[in-house]
C-alpha cells in the first residue's frame, strides 16, 4: 500500500513566472510498491540522492520495456552496482521499491518543483511503467489526458496483484471493467500500449 501523507506548495508572488515547490510523503508498507515522483528536484532526479534514510538492503527496480535494472542500498557503503547509480525517477517515470525483510514500513519524501507548461511523457508500444507528471489525483484520461487507444490496458498494482482496465473504442464508456483508472499522487502504473505516442498534458498554476 502506498499512502500519501501530504503535499504542500509555496507560490512566488509579484513575479511574472510562478514556481510551485512542494513535497510528497509516501509510506510503503508492502514488500513491493510501485511508486512515482511527480516533482523535479532540479538535480537530475537521481535515485541515489532522492531516497534518503532507507534501511539497508532496500532495492529499487526500474523497467526499460524488456527487463529490470536494480539498484540496492547497502547502508553506509552507499548504492550498488556502480553502473546503475545514474538511475532516475523523474516525473512521468515509475519504479518498484522492495523493502527489506522484517521492515515494517519505509517512509519516502520527494521534494521539488511542480512541472508546468506543455508536459510530454513518451509511451512505447508494449509495456511501460508510467505516472502522471503532475501530483494530482484524477482519472488517467479525463484529468491527466492520457490518449488511450483501442485495446490499451492500464494495470494498477496493490502490492501483491495487478488489476487491469482496458480501453475499447466500441464501448460507450470505453473502459472495461467499468470505470476509468484513477491515479493517486505518488502512484505509478503499468500501461500496455498498442501504439507509440506522447502522453501530453498542459498544466499551469493560475
Amino acid at each position: 500500500m502506498v499512502g500519501v501523507a501530504g503535499i504542500a506548495s509555496s507560490f512566488a508572488q509579484n513575479v511574472y513566472s510562478i514556481n510551485v515547490v512542494g513535497y510528497i510523503n509516501l509510506t510503503l508498507t508492502n514488500n513491493f510498491s510501485l511508486i512515482a515522483n511527480q516533482l523535479d528536484n532540479g538535480l537530475g532526479n537521481l535515485v541515489t540522492n532522492m531516497f534518503t534514510g532507507l534501511p539497508a538492503q532496500t532495492v529499487i527496480y526500474k523497467f526499460n520495456g524488456a527487463t529490470y535494472t536494480s539498484l540496492t542500498y547497502l547502508g553506509a557503503p552507499g548504492w550498488t552496482p556502480p553502473g546503475a547509480r545514474q538511475m532516475t525517477l523523474a516525473p512521468g517515470e515509475g519504479v518498484f521499491v522492495k523493502k527489506p525483510v522484517g521492515t515494517a514500513s519505509i517512509n519516502v519524501t520527494f521534494v521539488g518543483e511542480v512541472l508546468q507548461g506543455d508536459l510530454v511523457n513518451p509511451v512505447v508500444v508494449g509495456y511501460n511503467i508510467c505516472s502522471a507528471m503532475v501530483p494530482q489525483v484524477g482519472g488517467i484520461s479525463t484529468v491527466h489526458n492520457y490518449p488511450a487507444a483501442n485495446q490499451d490496458v492500464v494495470y494498477k498494482f496493490n502490492g501483491a496483484t495487478y488489476s487491469g482496465k482496458t480501453w475499447l473504442q466500441a464501448l460507450p464508456t470505453h473502459w472495461t471493467p467499468a470505470g476509468e483508472p484513477v491515479l493517486e499522487v505518488g502512484e505509478a502504473v503499468f500501461i500496455k500500449s498498442t501504439t507509440a505516442k506522447n502522453w501530453t498534458r498542459t498544466f499551469n498554476v493560475n
